[in-house]
């Protein structure tokens, strides 16, 4: 499977450009560090010094994850590259035990969450950035993805969230997967939580940055996400109105409501009450989020007002368990 990966991959790196092509194609040796990068790893399948299983995922990962990050990889490359990374993940040909584990996932977060297409067509953009959203659902529903640090959670979630804003603007199928990815996205890493380990965290209420992060990600993700969700239900878009000078009103955008509304949805039901068990996440609820309820309740179109009772009748599901305890 991996020579065919690193085939494809160097084939389509080594194509010449189309003649109509608007976007240069630069040297080879300008990338002919990703190049011999993808060679030795051929080298490497044909002589194995181990079982795949106890190889370290880097060794064969960190090839495709070198012309994710180049920034003169022909689009073409990039999406394939991306590919290939997709079907180690469902392979699964590692998981949290393998030696190693940790950094390779970290590390591909890292690189796919920072690539950047500088030469590349609108339509293939979107299609890369389809294919960087297919792979980071992989990586946090990978059996290894308990490895992840809370950082690279939080910037799973924030490069997400990036391309549903900027999609905005693009193709509605973008956009629409943006936001299926997102919802994934909350429903997979909140359905952990009953799992996380919080002693670390609820024991030392300090919320220094420099906290140990050596273990996976932990209930810290999970706060830091779930302010973000709240926060949604506070933003504000200038509308135009007549008679005012030429200024404008600051009035919710009912959409990006909306869509907090669902994440948080999900986050509550995919928890249970296991979100009341963390103070942190506790005290969220009813100094931020009911308070964002209760206030936009009063003043929102019947459909966020329809919305908003379904949240507050999940939270009752979710908490009132914990008032009988």
């Amino acid at each position: 499977m991996l020579n065919t990966e690193v085939g494809a991959v160097l084939a389509v790196i080594r194509r010449p450009p189309e003649p109509n092509s608007q976007f240069l194609h630069p040297p080879e040796d300008s990338f002919e560090t990703v190049l011999q990068s993808l060679k030795s790893l051929r080298g490497l399948i044909f002589n194995p010094q181990q079982e795949w299983r106890s190889v370290d995922p880097s060794i064969y990962l960190s090839p495709f994850l070198d012309v994710i990050q180049c920034d003169d990889i022909p689009a073409a490359a990039t999406g394939l590259a991306l590919l290939s990374v997709l079907k180690i993940l469902k392979l699964e040909i590692f998981d949290e035990k393998t030696p190693g584990a940790k950094e390779a996932m970290n590390s591909a977060v890292t690189a796919i969450t920072g690539c950047r297409l500088e030469r590349a067509a609108p339509v293939a953009e979107d299609a890369v950035m389809m294919r960087i959203l297919l792979v980071l659902t992989a990586i946090m529903k990978h059996r290894a993805a308990v490895m992840l640090t809370d950082h690279s959670v939080c910037t799973v979630v924030n490069t997400c969230f990036q391309v549903v804003k900027q999609s905005a603007s693009r193709g509605d199928l973008l956009q629409r997967t943006a936001r299926y990815t997102m919802n994934e996205l909350i429903q997979t890493i909140f359905s952990r939580l009953p799992e996380i380990e919080v002693r670390n965290w609820e024991n030392s209420e300090s919320d220094n940055e420099d906290a140990d992060l050596d273990s996976g990600h932990g209930i810290r993700s999970a706060v830091d996400i779930f302010r973000f969700l709240c926060s949604l239900l506070n933003v504000v878009e200038v509308v135009d109105a007549e008679g005012l000078g030429g200024g404008g009103v600051q009035t919710a955008d009912e959409d990006v409501q909306l869509f907090g509304l669902v994440l948080i949805t999900s986050a509550v039901e995919m928890s249970g009450d296991s979100i009341g068990r963390h103070p942190k996440l506790l005290r969220m609820i009813k100094d931020d989020l009911c308070h964002h309820l209760v206030h936009y309740g009063t003043c929102s179109s019947p459909l966020v007002l329809s919305m908003i009772c379904s949240t507050f009748l999940n939270l009752y599901h979710s908490l009132s368990r914990l008032a009988f305890m």
